[in-house]
């Protein structure tokens, strides 16, 4: 039985799974040019109270310039309402979600993405689903999403996925593209930084037990696993991030992963410190333990400054 896993253990997983198969050489950023520019974008608002008061808190009084809410859970086109009236200038995006709690569309519309509960599959379980999992399912259930959180009234800044799904698993992806085309609004990279190796944290990519059991995994049910390396690897992620610039999809330049799982201000300092020239994201979530704290820390806002990295939001990208 495979272990849960976090983002990052997929993100592991994937690259080293692929780089198994392929025996692919070191892969190269591109090359940028400009100033450094950074979104700070929290994820998992509207996931509860808790989660939703610590994204405001880290935006108030820290350096996160945007969020991305889940419209899944518990009432939240009166959460979204709320949260955008009382912070007019927060930008809010929408962070889809087929990896956890339940559908908004009934099982039977969307049967491919729920277990016998009706649930959605954890990310500890959907690796062995993926397969089977129907790209019409995953279309009506995002779209559904999306025009409930239009249907608040809150404008749309930018779209992405919980657990980073639908870029990890390539498939998925064309779903994103469809979206972001039909509203105009930006997506998160699908290209994690951490695949290109030049950005060294404290504690690595995180989760190493986990990514070896999914190893494992991969190894012990090779028909089932080296086929999806081909649309799960890095270069499956390079392709995708070609594929939306050649349809005109706006995205950061750079999606920063190494914050997760590594929130302390010297890691945060240090990954600021090492910021490639263009418009990155670093993604973060205010309501895990201590990471309000960490992006309002007066240190690391200094640290911003004598790095020269300039916060913006998503509507600077061009």
């Amino acid at each position: 039985m495979l272990l849960p896993f976090s983002f990052l253990n997929f993100i592991t997983l994937s690259t080293k799974l692929s780089i198994f198969c392929s025996c692919s050489k070191q892969i190269q950023p591109k090359v940028i040019s400009g100033d450094k520019l950074l979104i700070v974008n929290a994820d998992d608002l509207c996931m509860n109270d808790e989660t939703s008061n610590a994204i405001i808190d880290a935006y108030r009084n820290g350096i996160v310039t945007s969020t991305s809410a889940f419209v899944t859970f518990a009432e939240p086109v009166s959460a979204l309402k709320r949260i955008h009236s009382e912070n007019p200038d927060l930008p809010i995006g929408i962070h889809l979600n087929i990896t956890e709690g339940k559908p908004l569309l009934p099982a039977g519309e969307i049967p491919s993405l729920v277990d016998k509960n009706g649930n959605f599959f954890s990310p500890d379980q959907i690796m062995s689903k993926l397969p089977d999992i129907k790209i019409e399912d995953v279309r009506k259930e995002l779209n559904a999403q999306v025009q409930l959180f239009i249907s608040s009234g809150v404008p749309l800044d930018h779209i992405n996925c919980h657990h980073h799904i639908t870029a990890l698993y390539t498939p998925f992806h064309s779903v994103m593209r469809e979206i972001c085309l039909q509203y105009n609004v930006p997506m998160r990279n699908p290209v994690p930084y951490s695949i290109y190796k030049k950005m060294n944290v404290n504690k690595g990519s995180g989760g190493a037990s986990a990514a070896k059991e999914m190893i494992v995994y991969g190894l012990l049910h090779p028909f089932k696993s080296f086929p999806m390396m081909k649309v799960m690897g890095p270069a499956a992620f390079i392709e995708q991030e070609k594929i939306n610039n050649e349809a005109g999809i706006k995205m950061p330049d750079w999606f920063i992963d190494s914050f997760f799982e590594n929130a302390s201000v010297s890691d945060l300092n240090s990954i600021i410190m090492q910021l490639p020239n263009g418009v990155s994201e670093i993604m973060c979530h205010p309501g895990r333990a201590g990471e309000v704290k960490v992006l309002s820390d007066p240190d690391v806002k200094t640290t911003l400054e004598k790095s020269q990295v300039r916060l913006v939001k998503f509507d600077t990208i061009k």
